[in-house]
């Protein structure tokens, strides 16, 4: 289904926006940052144990990954949309508490495009989360997929 409303084309800006922004974000720290390098980012903050740490410096770069293409593709975008949104809360969590704790520690959220200091990382995602629910409050809202493939429908 093509955009008709200016409403519509922001829900579709939205959408690509987001589902890149978390796929070349996971794709940093996959590819250019690596697992060793984002578990001691990780543990930097102090909040999980030592095997945790690598755990999830393999597992949350590869759900960025897959929700962004996801939401690109119009896959379980939904899914993805909600999957995004926990991740940006737990972003928010544990920038938050360092923050209030003293830690200056880079959390490795941005991978290795750019750094920024705690104010302006809280201030970006909560612009990301803002994004984040309105998609899911437009699909809700609306009550109907939008944006999702139409069946082809062969002549003979």
């Amino acid at each position: 289904m093509q955009p008709k409303t200016p409403f519509e084309y922001g829900i579709l800006t939205g959408r690509v926006l987001m589902g890149t922004w978390f796929a070349i974000l996971g794709a940093d720290k996959l590819f250019r940052v690596g697992a060793p390098a984002f578990s001691r980012q990780v543990a930097e903050f102090g909040i999980l144990q030592d095997p945790w740490n690598l755990m999830v410096a393999y597992f949350v770069p590869w759900l960025e990954v897959i929700s962004g293409l996801c939401l690109l593709t119009s896959f379980f975008h939904r899914g993805a949309v909600r999957v995004m949104i926990g991740l940006t809360c737990v972003f928010l969590f544990v920038n938050g508490q360092a923050m209030v704790r003293g830690i200056e520690a880079d959390c490795g959220c941005f991978g290795k495009l750019f750094t920024l200091d705690g104010g302006a990382k809280m201030a970006l995602l909560l612009v990301q989360l803002t994004i984040l629910v309105f998609l899911m409050s437009v699909e809700r809202k609306l009550g109907r997929k939008v944006f999702r493939g139409t069946k082809m429908r062969l002549p003979g």
